[in-house]
């Protein structure tokens, strides 16, 4: 059985491997998102929202999405007429945290202890 001190130990070099990775990860996503770009506005002068390819199949799909900018009307909004479906449901961690700590309890909450284990390097 080895001891804690060496558990905590991630083999050589794999935190900054990971760190490298991550950073990998970043660049490829951010080339990813310029190829997509140039893609859709390739297939828009051509006028084509669909092609099939030798690996795959692409295809032009919109959907409409929300983004607040006024979100006192918008709350004021979903009060008003009780459209509280409008928002996700998920509470505040911050939020809550800070309330349970000061009331010491939230109606319909229920608060519980998550334990992660936190990998720094040296």
């Amino acid at each position: 059985m080895s001891t804690i001190g060496v558990k905590n130990c991630p083999p050589d070099g794999l935190s900054g491997a990971e760190a490298g990775t991550e950073e990998q990860i970043k660049q490829l996503s951010g080339q990813m998102d310029e190829l997509e770009n140039q893609l859709i506005d390739q297939m828009d002068k051509e006028g084509v929202t669909k092609s099939t390819g030798n690996a795959a199949t692409v295809s032009i799909t919109t959907s409409v999405k929300p983004s607040v900018d006024d979100w006192d009307a918008f709350y004021a909004y979903i009060h008003r007429y009780k459209y509280y479906h409008l928002l996700e449901r998920r509470p505040s961690v911050t939020g809550c945290r800070e309330l349970l700590e000061t009331k010491g309890k939230i109606p319909g909450v229920v608060p519980f202890t998550q334990r992660k284990l936190n990998i720094r390097s040296v």
